[in-house]
Order: C-alpha cells, then structure tokens, then sequence
C-alpha cells in the first residue's frame, strides 16, 4: 500500500482514493461502533456501518487537508460498493506515477484488504487473488458515476475526541450529579450507571448465529467441486485412451488423482521383448513425461484440465431421499462388482465461523457456535465415501450423483489368460470418492 490520493470534486468535497482499512462489525449500534473502532485504530475520519453495510472504513488523512475548513472527504471505495449492490464485483483505476488503485465489494460490502494503492504487478496480483477466492467475480471495466453517489453513507466522517462527543447539556449534568456524590457520599448513582452501561454492553453483543453459519458454509461450499457422472464419463475416456503398448512397453495400471485443476494421471508399463527407454521416451503421446522405476518399469505422466462448479448447497440430496433413489440405482448394478464399500454419513470438517465481540476490554475473537433452533437454509452437509472395485466395463453403468468428488480412479491389468465373468475381467478398476448429502 502506498498511501491515499485525494482528488478535489469542487471546493468543499474532495474523494480519497486508498489508504482506508475496512473491517466487519456486528450486532446493533453499528455507528457508535464504528466510531469506538476507528478511534481505535487511531484514525482521523471513518465511514460508519449501518444497514446498508457491515464494515467500517478508517483511514489517517494528511493534516493540511484536514484543516481545510468546511470540506468534506468521501471514500472512493464506500461509492464503488454503493453503486455496485450485488455480487462480487472489482475495479481497479490507474493513476498517474505507475499507482493503481483497487477496490473490491461483495453485496455493497468493501471487502477487507483492497482499497489500496499498488503497483501494477501488485494490483494484478490482488485481483487475480479475488477471482480465485470468488469464482462469480466481475471485473469493472470503465467509469461509474462518483458524483451521485456521495451521501452520508460513503462520506468519511472526522473521529471525535471524548470530550466533543459529550452534549453540552450532559456535560453540565455530569458536574452537577458529580457535586451530588460528593455532598451526599453516595454510589447509588454510579451503581445504576455500571449497571445500565452493563446492559447496554450485553445488548449490543447478539451475535446471528444462522447469517454466521450461512456465510460459513457458503465459503465452504466455493471450495468443493464435484465431479458427478458426467466428470466420471469424461475421465474414463481420458483413461481408455492411454495406448496399451509405447515402443514395445505393456501398459499394467494406470491411475488419475484429483486436483485443484483437473487431474494428475500416470500409467505403469513393464518392459516387453525388444524395449528400452530411449523407444519409450521416443513414441510417448504428446503432452506425457517419463520416468523410470528400475530397469524394467516406465512411467507415463499427464495431466488433465477440467472446470468444474462448486458446490451448490441447496441442491444436495437429502439422507432419506438419497437411502432411497441413489442406494436402489446402486444395488441394481452391484451383480457386477466386485466389492462396494459406502461408508454411514459423516459431518464434513466445517469449522466454526468466528466474529469479534466486546467483552468491556477490547476486541474479543470468539467461535459462533451452531444454532439450535432456526436451522432451515444452514443444515450441516455430510460426506459419504464410496469406494468400488469391479471390472472396468462396470464403470460405463455405475450410477453417480451430481454431488460426488471422484478423488481417485485406476484400472489394473490382469493376465490375459483371466476368464472374464461378470465381476472379472481382464481390466480391475477402483474407484474412490466422497459424495455430499445432508
């Protein structure tokens, strides 16, 4: 980050560019905790929380432009997010000395960590970073209109000190009930005052637990991407068509494991009359690597390229419905298997969402525990594992949901003096993979 730009609209409003940090709050009084938290962070102006977002802006401005009487300061990023109400969206701006500014909103939410001035590489960087975080990312391209957008909800406001943020007409009651305890020797007053200001405290620390949980798990879900029957099809034909001999190399298994692009896959071949290594490296398919296990094993390595969607949590099947439709497609082919294991339904690794809360000495990080009423929209998915072993001809007909992950499938060459029946062959394949429901 290499500080702010501010650029003047006339002469009594100017918009910052940069150099503002925005953070999340919760809970109700979202101005006063804005407020709290900027003087916090010992900011000069802060754009406040409220309905219309969760996060507050704080940032230093240079003292000479603070004591410009009578103008005001907006924040760039505050205006972005407001006119961008929905989805993710990022935009970035080139300034003038190589700076480029980039801001990104999710909702009409800035998210933490842009707003900042970088340099080219850096703001490629940083937007390259969003996009892989947030797959339904738009990039902004062109102008938007700064100048309609400047209101109470975007503008920077000056952090106040104790002492201007007491009405005058509290300050006179403060003296005069100060006057009273002396006189009187009394603490009712300032047990009632402990007591309410304790109240107050607790008032403003309710937590949404099921918004927390919602958030969470659509996080969670981003980072999962099945596979289905159609990424099965597509996978068992990127297998058929490695070649069964390479410069006079038999090939005896072959193995594909998932991966955050596709798939990594390498085939075994054992060495056959006439064959060396200089004939396999020669005839390998274009886009393989060799390697070499000893004198009479090669190893053909490729990799896959596939999109695949995330998750969608509200289309996963539902346990009973799942025990049902998916189980009876299932048993219908198991004649042809040669063992199937489908392990009980497990909670898939989900940890607590997290929010900060006052505890009356700073800023507390606490886990949000799972409701126990209110449930509906956040149920807690759960992972069953399939794994299969069976004839790799089975596989054309193997029933898959949309929501499995295949994380490993390979196929095995036997003797071709095997005697094929409906749960052998000459080809043993394996399947492995993890599919959701809740």
């Amino acid at each position: 980050m290499t500080g702010a730009i501010i650029r003047a609209v006339n002469n009594e409003q100017s918009i910052v560019f940069g150099g503002v940090a925005w953070k999340p709050v919760i809970g109700s009084g979202l101005a006063a905790q804005s407020e709290k938290l900027a003087a916090a962070d010992k900011a000069t102006h802060y754009v406040t929380a409220g309905e219309h977002s969760s996060a507050v802006g704080t940032t230093k401005l240079p003292a000479v432009k603070i004591k410009e009487k009578g103008r005001a300061f907006y924040s760039a990023a505050a205006i972005f997010a407001q006119a961008h109400p929905s989805g993710v969206q990022i935009y970035s701006q080139e300034f003038p000395g190589d700076d480029v500014w980039v801001v990104a909103s999710h909702d009409g939410v800035v998210i933490s960590d842009t707003d900042v001035l970088l340099t080219r590489i850096e703001a490629e960087e940083l937007v390259a970073d969003i996009k892989l975080r947030h797959a339904l990312a738009v990039v902004i391209t062109g102008e938007f209109d700064a100048i309609m957008h400047l209101n109470v909800r975007t503008q920077l406001k000056p952090v106040r000190n104790a002492i201007q943020k007491i009405p005058s007409s509290a300050k006179v009651m403060v003296v005069v009930l100060l006057l009273l305890l002396v006189v009187d020797t009394s603490l009712s007053w300032y047990k009632d005052f402990k007591l309410r200001k304790l109240r107050e405290l607790e008032q403003s620390q309710y937590i949404d637990a099921h918004a927390e949980w919602k958030n969470k798990l659509n996080q969670w879900a981003s980072t999962i991407k099945p596979d289905g029957r159609q990424g099965l099809i597509n996978i068992y034909f990127e297998m058929g068509n490695a070649p069964m001999k390479i410069g006079g190399w038999n090939i005896s298994e072959a193995t594909c494991l998932t991966s955050a692009t596709g798939w990594d896959c390498n085939a075994r071949y054992e060495a056959g009359v006439g064959s060396t290594n200089i004939s396999f490296q020669e005839n390998l398919p274009r886009g393989w690597t060799a390697n070499w296990g000893g004198l009479t094993t090669a190893v053909g390595n490729w990799t896959v390229q596939v999109e695949r969607k995330s998750l969608d949590r509200s289309r996963i099947q539902k346990i009973p419905d799942f025990s049902l439709v998916y189980i009876s497609a299932l048993q219908r082919v198991l004649p042809a298997m040669k063992k199937v294991d489908l392990s009980a339904p497990a909670p898939a690794p989900i940890q607590e969402p997290q929010v900060y809360i006052d505890r009356g000495k700073g800023n507390e990080l606490v886990n949000v525990p799972y409701p126990v009423e209110n449930t509906a929209g956040i149920e807690l998915p759960k992972i069953q594992t399939l794994d299969i072993e069976a004839p790799l001809r089975t596989l054309a007909v193997l029933p898959l949901i949309d929501d499995t992950v295949i994380k490993q499938l390979r196929f095995v060459v036997g003797s071709q003096r095997t005697v094929p029946t409906i749960r052998d062959g000459m080809f043993t394949s394996k399947l492995i993979g993890d599919i959701y429901v809740r």
